[in-house]
């Protein structure tokens, strides 16, 4: 699929959205943040919230929000541990509940939809469909009860763990771990990315 000059890259949208990560929209994320919960890259992640296949399907759709370009991919940033734990240790009961019935619906619904398992798709086909599943929940927004779609709060997860990564702070972001002086206003053009937190 060649995008269209016109047009940003997927992974530059998603930097840009590295300076909004103010606007959450699930409360518990901000304070697993403060909590302290960061994504550590994890080759031998086991999980103990999700099954074998959660666990996959974290892993495969947090790569389609983030793929490695050249920048390591959410899981190779530890995204898909650094969820799990959100979920397994911030969530209250009913929050984790509203996850994973989540996540289950989304297995079952690209199941059927693509006529296979979401994770065995070409990468083409996994972001066609996420983007699909994506913009249907911006445009319908929250349901009845107040409760933002699956993949709004699975968006904002793999987000809020990537950038708290070594990775999305480091090589996505400007990083300087000790700063120079105070520049209240300087154009973006100028700094080129933005600053890590």
């Amino acid at each position: 699929m060649e995008p269209n000059k016109d047009q940003i890259s997927r992974k530059e949208a998603i930097k840009r959205t590295g300076a909004l990560l103010g606007g959450v929209i699930f409360a518990p994320n901000i304070l697993g943040l403060l909590n302290g919960c960061t994504a550590r890259p994890d080759v031998d992640w086991e999980p103990v919230l999700f099954n074998r296949r959660q666990a996959r399907l974290v892993s495969t759709l947090a790569d389609v929000i983030l793929p490695e370009d050249d920048t390591p991919s959410a899981s190779q940033a530890g995204v898909p541990a650094f969820i799990e734990s959100m979920v397994n240790e911030v969530y209250n009961d009913e929050q984790r509940e509203l996850f994973l019935t989540g996540l289950d619906r989304f297995d079952e619904e690209s199941t059927i939809q693509l006529e296979g398992d979401f994770y065995d798709m070409t990468d083409e086909v996994k972001y066609e469909y996420t983007h699909g599943i994506n913009r249907v929940a911006l445009e319908n927004g929250r349901d009845e009860d107040g409760n933002a779609p699956f993949i709004m709060i699975f968006r904002e997860l793999t987000l809020l763990g990537y950038f708290r990564s070594e990775p999305g702070a480091t090589q996505v972001l400007r990083y300087e771990p000790t700063p120079g002086r105070y520049e209240g206003c300087v154009p973006f053009e100028e700094i080129g990315r933005t600053w890590a937190i």
